[in-house]
C-alpha cells in the first residue's frame, strides 16, 4: 500500500496528535445524505456512544439534514471542529481537505474507497492525498475506512450499524480491514470483551497501524492490544514498539492475513526453501514480543484474556476442575496441543478433595466433579465445581487454575438470589486464590446481557468455549515466556545497510571469494588451496594426507555437483593431478562459457553433526538468518529456526534449542555434546560476514558447517549478490 514516508508525516501522527484524534468531542460530517446507509449507521453509532458534544453537517446542496441545519463547506465553521468525517467520493476528497486546512481542522476520517486498492491510478491518487495532508497539517484515517470507536469517552464515528453502547474495557484493537474490524468488534461485544479503542485504519495513507499502536502503548485505558495486519510496514519500528509494549506490560496479539504461497527466496540455496515469507513473519513477531494467532476469534479471545487478567501465571502447570467428564478429556487434549502441563494433585489436596467427592470418583487432574456432586447439599449457594475449585487452587504444584462453568441463565430467573450469590462467591474465590483462575463457557456461545453483567460486577472474565480458552491460555504463556526472554537482555541495534565493496561481484561468487569473506571476520574454514594446474593439484595433495575433496571454482557455476564439478575421496598426488585434469575437461565440455578460476582442494572430513547456516534477504524485514541441522533434518523434516538480523550468541543458542534435532547437538546416543557457546559465536560471525556485503546481498549460505571434537569448520560457502544501485549504502 502507498503511504507517505514516516519522517515526513511524523508531525501529524505523534501519540499526542493521535490522542486528540480519538478524543474528538466536536465532529463535522461532510457530504452525508439522508438516504445514505453509511450516514445513518454513523449517526446511530454516535448516538449510542453519547460522547460527542457538538455535531455539524456540511453539505453544499441541502440546508437541512437529519433535522439539523447545515453549512455549505468546512470554511463556514464558526470555529474549528475536532474531527471531520468525510463521506464524499474520491474525486471530491482533495477539495474537502483544502477546506479543512483552511478552517483549522486537524483530524479527518476519509470513508471513500477508490485509492491504492484500485491499481496504479488509485495509488497515485492516494500518494497525492497523503502528501497534501501532511502539507496541510492533517491527521487522516483512511481512505477506505469505517472509522473508530473510543468506548471510554463514548466517541464513536463508526459507519456501520451498532445495536448497543460499546462495552468499556481494557482491550484496544487496530485493523487494516474495515470488514474485519466490524466483525471482530461484534464478536468481542457478544463475549463481554470490553474495549478502549477499536480502530480501522483503512489504506493508511497518513495514520498507520503502528502510529495507533504507539499511542495505545501509552494509553492508560489499554491493557492489551489486538492487531489485524495485511502487511508489515516499518519493521524496525515494529521491533522498537514491540519492546516498548513489553516494558509497559501491554501484550500485543496479532493476526497476520495473507500467508504467502511463495516458498523460495533463492533458487540457488537451501536456505530459500526454509525462509518462506510466512515463516519469517512468525520469527519477526516472536523477536518483537508479539503473539501471533491463527484466527480472528483467537485474536479477540487472547487479547481479552490478557487484557482482563490482573495476574499472569508463573508457569504452565494447570489445575482443572469441571463438572463434565467429557470436558476433562477435551481439556486434556487441548492442553497438550498448547504446551500446558497437567500435574497430579499433591497428596494433601487429594485428601481434601476426597472429602467432597463420592467414593467412585477418580481424583485426577483434570478433575471431574461427577453428577453426584450436584445433588449434595451445600451450606452456601455454590455448585460442586465451585467448592472443589476453591480447594484445588491451593495445590502447590499448579501455576493456575482453569474451570469450565456450567451455563449461566440468559435472563434473570424468577428468584435470582442463588445465581447472583453464587457469582459473588466465585468472584471472591478468584480474588483470594494464590494463583490465577481462568473460567470459560463450554462452547463459544454469545453471552447475553444478564450473565455479562453478573460476570462484570464480580470482576470475572469468561473465555468463549474450551477450544478458544486453551489456545488463548497457550498464547498467554508464550507472551509471558517471550517477555521474560526479550527483556532479560539489552536491545540490539537495528541492522544498518553498509556500502557494498566496490570489488564485490554481481551474481554468484566463486567459492574462494566466499571463503575470503568468511575468513575476514574470523569464521573457521576447512583448509583449502586454489590450484590452477595438475602439478599444483599434486603438490597440494602432498600437504594433506588422507582423502581429499576437489571442487571447481567459478562465478558461473553455482551447482558444482550438477556439472561434474565435485570429486570426493581422492588420495595421493597422482590421483589428485588426474582428478584435476578430468574435472577441468568435464567443465569445458559441459559449461564451455564458464570462467574457471581453478579448483579448490581441501581435506575430506568424515561424518559428524552438520548445520545449514544461511542468510537471505526478505523484501520487508531485510537479512534473515536460517539455522537447521544438515541432511534430512532440513530437506525432508523442515527442521529449522529463523531470526531477523541482527542476532547475538544468546539468540543463536535459543535457535539451536528450538530445533527438533537439538538432541544431536547435546550428545544423543553416546556422541559428544557440541560446544554451543563456540558454535553460536561462529554463527554470529557468519551473520557479520553477510551484513558486510551490504545491500547487494542476496544469499550467504554455509552448507554444511561441520561440528566435531576437533572444532567447527565451514566446508562449503555460497554467496550471491544483486546488482548494486546508485544509492546502496546511503
Amino acid at each position: 500500500m502507498v503511504t507517505v514516508d514516516y519522517s515526513l508525516r511524523r508531525q501529524v501522527v505523534t501519540p499526542q496528535r493521535v490522542g486528540a484524534f480519538f478524543g474528538a468531542r466536536s465532529i463535522a460530517i461532510v457530504g452525508a445524505s439522508s438516504s445514505s446507509s453509511w450516514a445513518l449507521n454513523l449517526l446511530g453509532s454516535l448516538r449510542l456512544g453519547g460522547g460527542v458534544e457538538h455535531l455539524t453537517f456540511v453539505h453544499p446542496k441541502y440546508s437541512v439534514l437529519f433535522d439539523r441545519p447545515t453549512i455549505p463547506t468546512l470554511r463556514d465553521l464558526a470555529e474549528p471542529v475536532d474531527l471531520a468525517y468525510v463521506m464524499v467520493g474520491p474525486n471530491r476528497v482533495d477539495d474537502i481537505l483544502e477546506d479543512a486546512g483552511a478552517a483549522g481542522v486537524k483530524n479527518v476520517v476519509v470513508l471513500a474507497a477508490g485509492y491504492g486498492e484500485t491499481g496504479a491510478d488509485g495509488r497515485e491518487r492516494q500518494q497525492r492525498l497523503g502528501e497534501r495532508a501532511v502539507e496541510l497539517d492533517l491527521t487522516i484515517m483512511g481512505p477506505n475506512t469505517i472509522g473508530f470507536i473510543n468506548a471510554v469517552d463514548g466517541i464513536s464515528p463508526w459507519a456501520v450499524a451498532s445495536h448497543a453502547p460499546p462495552l468499556v474495557g481494557p482491550v484496544s484493537a487496530v485493523f487494516e480491514s474495515g470488514s474485519m474490524a466490524r466483525a471482530t468488534y461484534e464478536f468481542a461485544q457478544a463475549h463481554g470483551v470490553g474495549s478502549s479503542i477499536w480502530a480501522s485504519v483503512g489504506n493508511s495513507v497518513v495514520l498507520t497501524s503502528l502510529d495507533v499502536l504507539e499511542y495505545l502503548i501509552e494509553d492508560e485505558s489499554t491493557r492489551a492490544i489486538a492487531l489485524f495486519l495485511e502487511t508489515v510496514r516499518e519493521p524496525d519500528r515494529l521491533f522498537t514498539l514491540g519492546r516498548r509494549a513489553l516494558e509497559a506490560g501491554k501484550p500485543i496479539v496479532a493476526y497476520k492475513a495473507g500467508r504467502s504461497e511463495e516458498g523460495m527466496r533463492s533458487a540457488m540455496a537451501h536456505t530459500g526453501a526454509v525462509a518462506t515469507d510466512d515463516a519469517i513473519v512468525d520469527a519477526a513477531f516472536r523477536q518483537a514480543g508479539i503473539v501471533r494467532v491463527e484466527s480472528i476469534e483467537e485474536l479477540v479471545s487472547t487479547a481479552g484474556l490478557l487484557g482482563h487478567s490482573r495476574r499472569l501465571p508463573r508457569g504452565r502447570r494447570m489445575g482443572v476442575v469441571t463438572s463434565s467428564g467429557g470436558g476433562c478429556n477435551i481439556i486434556a487434549d487441548l492442553a497438550q496441543n498448547n504446551d500446558l502441563a497437567l500435574p497430579a494433585w499433591h497428596d494433601e489436596t487429594v485428601t481434601q478433595l476426597r472429602e467432597h467427592l463420592p467414593e467412585f470418583a477418580s481424583v485426577l487432574n483434570p478433575l471431574d466433579t461427577t453428577g453426584f456432586g450436584h445433588a449434595r447439599a451445600r451450606p452456601r449457594p455454590t455448585k460442586a465445581e465451585d467448592d472443589l475449585m476453591e480447594i484445588a487452587v491451593t495445590d502447590p504444584g499448579i501455576d493456575f487454575m482453569f474451570s469450565m462453568m456450567t451455563p449461566l441463565p440468559p435472563a434473570p430467573p424468577a428468584d435470582p438470589d442463588f445465581i447472583e450469590s453464587r457469582m459473588k462467591i466465585i468472584g471472591e474465590i478468584v480474588e483470594a486464590a494464590p494463583v490465577p483462575i481462568f473460567l470459560s463457557s463450554n462452547t463459544c456461545l454469545d453471552v447475553a446481557d444478564y450473565p455479562r453483567r453478573l460476570l462484570a460486577d464480580n470482576g470475572l472474565y469468561l473465555l468463549p468455549g474450551a477450544d478458544l480458552a486453551m489456545s488463548s491460555i497457550g498464547h498467554m504463556m508464550r507472551w509471558v515466556d517471550q517477555r521474560e526472554r526479550i527483556l532479560s537482555r539489552p536491545a540490539l541495534a537495528s541492522h544498518q545497510s553498509q556500502a557494498a565493496p566496490a570489488s564485490a561481484p554481481t551474481g554468484t561468487w566463486a567459492e574462494d571469494e566466499g571463503r575470503n569473506l568468511l575468513s575476514a571476520v574470523g569464521v573457521p574454514l576447512v583448509p583449502a588451496r586454489l590450484v590452477t594446474s595438475a602439478a599444483e593439484a599434486a603438490e597440494a595433495a602432498n600437504a594433506w594426507p588422507g582423502p581429499l575433496a576437489l571442487k571447481i571454482c567459478s562465478r558461473d557455476i553455482a551447482h558444482k555437483s550438477d556439472v561434474g564439478g565435485v570429486v570426493l575421496g581422492i588420495e595421493g598426488p597422482e590421483a589428485a593431478a588426474a582428478a584435476y585434469r578430468d574435472m577441468v575437461a568435464t567443465i569445458a565440455a559441459r559449461v564451455p562459457e564458464a570462467d574457471v578460476r581453478g579448483v579448490l582442494i581441501s581435506p575430506l572430513r568424515g561424518p559428524g553433526p552438520e548445520l545449514l547456516v544461511g542468510v537471505t534477504v526478505d523484501p520487508i524485514f531485510g537479512p534473515v538468518l536460517a539455522l537447521g541441522l544438515g541432511g534430512i533434518w532440513v530437506e525432508v523434516l523442515g527442521d529449522s529456526s529463523l531470526r531477523v538480523l541482527p542476532v547475538d550468541a544468546t539468540m543463536v543458542k535459543e535457535m539451536l534449542r528450538e530445533l527438533r534435532g537439538a538432541a544431536m547437538l547435546r550428545g544423543a546416543r553416546g556422541t559428544d555434546p557440541v560446544d554451543l557457546d563456540a558454535l553460536s559465536e561462529v554463527v554470529v560471525g557468519i551473520c557479520h560476514a553477510a551484513l558486510s556485503v551490504g545491500p547487494a546481498l542476496d544469499t550467504l549460505e554455509v552448507n554444511p558447517l561441520r561440528i566435531s571434537a576437533a572444532g567447527i569448520e565451514a566446508l562449503d560457502v555460497l554467496v550471491t549478490t544483486r546488482p548494486r544501485k546508485e544509492n546502496d549504502g546511503e
